[in-house]
């Protein structure tokens, strides 16, 4: 068992490495397109995390997450990601838990769960909003799922690192 100094010292860890990866990632693609779309860093964080650590820990980063996002990211309502990601956090963690083996399937998984609750509540809001067809709805998110996967190549690594550093 954790005591609370290592405890303290993981999270720590998982901030400065979300936060290191977050700003390699807008200092070198942020204005990359893939596939027409551009590629969202912030699901890939709390799907990967919420597949190895306890369900708990893993929604209040969801939600930690969320709303920083929500701070500093423009959504199609307000609080958007801190719902998508808090609810995409529990289901990922309670998903990897029980269903799915650890390993580089089950992020690739639970990602696209996490972009899942995302693109289901943008796609709600622009619906209610403005009408917007539902096909061209789902090809961007389809496509930007597609296209945000291929950082699963440098996060799973990095943050699977971190995990069995920290666990006993």
């Amino acid at each position: 068992m954790l005591t609370r100094r290592d405890i303290i010292v993981k999270w720590s860890s998982y901030a400065v490495a979300s936060l290191v990866l977050l700003f390699l990632f807008a200092l070198t693609l942020r204005d990359v397109k893939v596939l027409g779309v551009s590629m969202f860093l912030p699901p890939l964080l709390v799907g990967v995390l919420a597949s190895v650590e306890d369900t708990r820990a893993s929604v209040i980063f969801g939600l930690v997450c969320g709303v920083l996002c929500d701070l500093t990211v423009a959504g199609t309502f307000p609080c958007l990601y801190t719902l998508a990601f808090t609810g995409a956090a529990l289901c990922c963690s309670l998903l990897a838990k029980s269903v799915l083996q650890p390993g580089l399937i089950c992020s690739l998984s639970v990602t696209v769960l996490t972009f899942l609750f995302v693109d289901a509540l943008n796609m709600l809001a622009l619906f209610f909003k403005c009408r917007a067809p539902f096909g061209a709805m789902a090809s961007v998110a389809i496509r930007e799922t597609a296209a945000s996967c291929l950082l699963l190549l440098v996060c799973h690594p990095v943050l699977l690192g971190l995990h069995r550093k920290f666990t006993l």
